[in-house]
């Protein structure tokens, strides 16, 4: 069963409660929050906010894109603080910094270790979840699904154009548009990825109708 509200009643509420204001700047970085057309989420459009930067981070790490166990919330917070993670990207460097972090209160040679495993091994992930781990506006498990077996590739994603996209079923123009503008703004970023071996390969579906060949 679905509950429904109804209606307020108001005879029931405490005088004391302040009717609810929205926040107009962002918690983090003050930045004005912007809300879009048609949309009820309120948005910090600042880049460089720190709250934006850690946020990505963790989504990048978390079980429904990368996976990357043991570099959870907390651990991540801690190495953003300390200045060893800038971007999604600087995971894939944590290992440059081994003796430092087994330094750190929490942390040991066996845990660091385990971590850096687990990071190298994320390497071997499908492409699929490499698309959702960017935090593309608009693109979640279901879309980058569709985006990996019709382009096969972060490069050939990177340099799709709208029409490419809104060609394939269940891409919508929006859709298309934020993939191609995400790619466009975080081009050196994507490459970077690439190089730390972040770079899996996916079988390309056609239309093709195989049906009667032969």
């Amino acid at each position: 069963i679905i509950p429904e509200v109804v209606r307020v009643v108001h005879t029931k509420r405490d005088e004391s409660l302040a009717p609810f204001k929205m926040i107009d700047r962002c918690p983090v970085c003050n930045s004005k929050l912007v809300r879009l057309a048609l949309e009820a989420d309120h948005y910090c459009v600042n880049n460089d906010c720190p709250g934006r930067k850690l946020a990505s981070l963790i989504y990048f790490a978390s079980k429904p894109s990368m996976n990357i166990e043991t570099l959870g919330e907390k651990v991540i917070e801690e190495f953003y603080n300390r200045g060893y993670l800038k971007d999604f990207t600087d995971i894939y460097d944590l290992h440059k910094y081994k003796n430092e972090l087994m330094e750190l209160d929490g942390f040991g040679e066996k845990s660091i270790n385990t971590l850096l495993e687990n990071i190298e091994n994320s390497k071997k992930n499908e492409l699929n979840q490499v698309i959702t781990a960017l935090g593309i506006r608009f693109v979640g498990g279901k879309v980058s699904k569709i985006l990996a077996k019709k382009f096969g590739s972060l490069e050939a994603l990177s340099n799709a154009k709208v029409e490419d996209l809104t060609n394939i079923k269940d891409i919508g123009e929006r859709t298309a548009l934020s993939v191609v503008n995400y790619f466009k703004e975080n081009y050196e970023l994507i490459y970077k990825l690439i190089n730390h071996g972040v770079n899996p390969i996916c079988e390309v579906k056609t239309n093709e109708n195989k049906l009667f060949a032969g």
